[in-house]
């Protein structure tokens, strides 16, 4: 059975497949990124929580696509639309593989102001399902 770090590794592989060309990282970004990026974690992670999570057939987590904003302040829509539409078409497409039950269907989408200087942040809640 998958754990909670085989599941951040198959929705790292379904944002991959999206083809944004932004650099993907799991739990973190490295310091002082200046790039367009996307952070993959569960949300144990997220919360600073250093202890292992149980879950039972789903386990929520959160993809944070950051978009650096326009030298006025201003959101980048344009490259923010065609990141987040790539990634929630691949996240769609995430299926049983091997033998082995996956199921992913988005809880939540937002924008979450002020994650990081510098950068519009849209979170993508996924509940990843491993068990029928």
């Amino acid at each position: 059975m998958a754990d909670e770090f085989d599941i951040v590794d198959y929705v790292y592989e379904a944002v991959d497949g999206a083809n944004t060309g932004m650099t993907i990282y799991k739990d973190n970004s490295i310091t002082g990124e200046v790039n367009n990026h996307i952070v993959i974690n569960h949300l144990n992670i997220n919360s600073n929580d250093d202890e292992e999570i149980d879950f039972i057939a789903v386990l929520p987590v959160n993809v944070n696509v950051f978009v650096k904003l326009n030298p006025n302040g201003m959101v980048n829509r344009t490259a923010m639309k065609a990141a987040v539409r790539a990634i929630r078409a691949s996240l769609k497409n995430i299926s049983t593989t091997d033998g082995q039950y996956r199921h992913a269907h988005i809880a939540w989408e937002g924008r979450i102001e002020s994650a990081k200087d510098g950068f519009d942040c849209m979170n993508i809640r996924l509940d990843f399902e491993t068990d029928k």
